[in-house]
């Protein structure tokens, strides 16, 4: 395939404008959510901790659940959680519409079916005769 028609072929295969926002929205509240963990973070458990929930977002992630009830996080919280769902969901999303859009990847995909589709299986030897 010459590279303007690949191109091409790509250029269709890009998800939707809305789908993309969608994607920016959720990534935008859920960097909110933790600069706000972050804060409570550093203010309840030290700079130590802090620098730890900036350098590994999953433990202030626990953090903000493990502390939510004494400190006020539990709004916060669960729309940290809803975030970090939905932008699996979406994420699937756009990765269905590239797939499904591609010719590329439609043709690599039925070539490799055509790989993996099973042998016939051997037929069954004949049964020995009895010897009487």
């Amino acid at each position: 395939m010459e590279p303007n028609n690949q191109a091409a072929a790509l250029a269709g295969a890009a998800p939707s404008g809305l789908v993309i926002g969608l994607f920016v929205l959720i990534a935008i509240v859920s960097l909110i959510c933790w600069i706000k963990v972050l804060i409570a973070l550093f203010k309840n458990a030290g700079v130590g901790l802090g620098i730890l929930g900036i350098i590994c977002a999953i433990f202030a992630f626990v953090w903000g659940w493990v502390k939510s009830g004494t400190l006020g996080l539990r709004g916060t919280m669960i729309a940290w959680t809803l975030c970090i769902v939905a932008s699996f969901a979406v994420q699937g999303k756009m990765a269905a519409d590239m797939m499904s859009s591609n010719p590329e990847f439609q043709k690599a995909l039925k070539e490799a079916q055509q790989q993996a589709a099973p042998a016939p299986a051997p037929a069954p030897a004949p049964a020995p005769a009895p010897n009487n």
